[in-house]
């Protein structure tokens, strides 16, 4: 899940898939706070609505997946701007580690100091499987794996849990430039076919998010062309296919029962794929639609957009903690526990955002333009 660097170029920000990432972030916050299974029975109920789409996590992953593979291939793939791997790693780790390094010491600074394991007992045994070691020899060890992303024998949820989706961004990030040049290079039938090869190959393997990404990258490829299309239909035809691409990205609440059913392997890995598809209908319906764009232009959308990153690499640390301090101990503490979650993990994003992740991104620049201008 990530956002473009701003950097003078020909290339238009578009702020309303910004927004899109904003809203998908809340979406997970929302997912692990019911997952918290407390008694607020309203949340599960709107959990069983249309509404759910708002608290589907695991869509929103694919979402953020999808807009990665779009935005950072934008720039190259019409071949605007050269794709240098050194300038594109470059920006990439200056990109994800600054704030992902500080994330994970907040979070082994809340765990150590603040954190009390006692106060999750009346949570669901979800939430009870994080946070469960203690400070030993192997700690340190540990924590520089995490600080790494690396493994051998890598404990994603050692820390930070949602750093899963982490690892797969920055494996994609070696290979994206490599699928980008593929795409811009190749007719659309290579590259439907290419697709369609990698999502068989991955499939039922770790690497399935290969043809997330590489769907984004398609849409960037054809973006003119499948916004040219959308724009001469009518609006019933608008209308049915904005409710097919709801379904499709929310398919893992609306169609549940009809997964479980289906005899098929790795059957939730297809799930993954028609929320992909469906990530990538509400992107080019939002960017087609004047009315859509302008709605999700508005600061408070932008707002989100902005500290989606640092917001979704703080927001469990901060639930684990507050409502370990809170459980059972008011009388609304499901209330107090969302409240002081929500606001603190909106206040120490936007402090990450303006003094950590903007100036690193501004340095990242600095040492591409030295490294363009020093002599060969």
């Amino acid at each position: 899940m990530q956002q473009t660097i701003p950097v003078k170029s020909s290339v238009p920000r578009y702020r309303q898939l910004d927004s899109l990432r904003g809203l998908g972030a809340l979406s997970v916050f929302f997912a692990h706070f019911i997952s918290l299974k407390m008694a607020l029975p309203w949340l599960n109920t709107l959990h069983q609505t249309p509404l759910g789409i708002l608290c589907n996590g695991t869509a929103a992953l694919m979402l953020f997946f999808v807009l990665s593979g779009f935005v950072l291939s934008l720039p190259f793939i019409d071949k605007q701007r050269p794709l240098k791997l050194s300038e594109f790693y470059i920006k990439r780790v200056f990109r994800i580690y600054p704030a992902y390094i500080f994330a994970i010491i907040l979070a082994v600074l809340l765990k150590q100091f603040v954190f009390d394991k006692n106060g999750l007992a009346p949570w669901s045994g979800w939430i009870n499987n994080f946070w469960n070691w203690v400070w030993d020899k192997r700690s340190p060890e540990e924590i520089l794996k995490t600080l790494l992303l690396i493994g051998p024998d890598f404990k994603i949820n050692y820390i930070d849990p949602p750093i899963w989706s982490l690892v797969i961004e920055m494996k994609m990030s070696i290979i994206l430039p490599f699928f980008i040049l593929i795409v811009a290079r190749g007719n659309r039938t290579v590259n439907i076919g290419f697709l369609l090869v990698i999502a068989w190959l991955t499939y039922e393997h770790h690497a399935w998010a290969i043809s997330v990404f590489y769907l984004g990258i398609l849409m960037a490829r054809y973006k003119d062309s499948v916004l040219a299309f959308i724009r001469s239909w009518k609006s019933p035809t608008i209308i049915a296919v904005t409710v097919l691409a709801i379904l499709l990205y929310n398919n893992d609440y609306e169609l549940l029962e009809l997964i479980r059913r289906l005899n098929l392997p790795s059957k939730y890995i297809l799930s993954y794929f028609l929320s992909a598809i469906g990530s990538c209908a509400i992107l080019m319906m939002v960017l087609a639609g004047p009315q859509a764009s302008r709605f999700l232009q508005r600061r408070v959308f932008t707002f989100f957009g902005d500290i989606s990153y640092s917001f979704y690499l703080v927001h469990v640390p901060l639930i684990l903690t507050i409502g370990s301090l809170v459980s059972n101990r008011f009388a609304y503490s499901p209330v107090y526990i969302f409240v002081a979650a929500f606001a603190s993990a909106v206040v120490i994003s936007y402090l990450v955002c303006i003094y950590i992740e903007k100036p690193f991104q501004r340095l990242a620049v600095g040492i591409v333009k030295r490294l363009k201008s020093s002599p060969r």
